[in-house]
């Protein structure tokens, strides 16, 4: 009985450490996948769809008459969209896209389960900060930022200190002797 009890612990902190983002990411793939064959059967409105208007510069480029498909994703303001078709006129590429909104649901079902499991504080909550993860990864943070203060202001007094003492020595600073003869000519065969 220990064993099993044992057994399923240690599965449930495994999923807790990395299966869930491997379920959380098929789950978007199938999602694209859903997403592109309902596109490549033209299973969606115009209206659906926003128009990106992109600059180009490509010199001798030709004028498309009609939209091609195309495949791509793009990221626009915290919104996940999929290139639907593409279009080139005159110094502008015009691209039809549209909202992937499976994608962003499961990227926020994501990412509240990593706020739960981590035991983030979240916004709203009267959750007691005494002990728990964040007042230790501040601090942390805090003897970073302090070890790293330190550490430049310690480099900056020792590059201070040799730079005075190389600009005052009087040997640096006197001329060069010259070399008492030539070099030698090398004869290359």
């Amino acid at each position: 009985m220990k064993k099993i009890i044992a057994l399923f612990i240690m599965i449930s902190f495994l999923f807790n450490l990395f299966g869930y983002r491997l379920v959380i990411e098929y789950l978007q793939y199938k999602a694209n996948v859903q997403l592109e064959a309902s596109l490549d059967n033209n299973l969606y409105s115009e209206s659906q769809l926003i128009e990106l208007k992109v600059p180009i510069k490509i010199p001798y480029q030709t004028n498309w008459s009609a939209y091609q498909r195309y495949d791509g994703e793009i990221e626009i303001e915290g919104r996940s969209y999929k290139y639907v078709e593409r279009k080139i006129e005159n110094d502008t590429l015009y691209l039809k896209c549209i909202s992937n909104d499976r994608k962003m649901h499961l990227e926020t079902v994501k990412n509240n389960y990593f706020k739960a499991t981590n035991d983030f504080v979240q916004n709203g909550s009267d959750k007691k900060s005494g002990g728990s993860k964040d007042l230790v990864l501040k601090n942390h943070q805090v003897d970073y930022d302090n070890f790293s203060f330190a550490m430049n202001t310690l480099f900056n007094k020792i590059i201070q200190e040799n730079s005075w003492a190389i600009l005052n020595d009087s040997n640096i600073v006197s001329s060069p002797s010259l070399s008492p003869e030539q070099p030698p000519d090398f004869l290359f065969s």
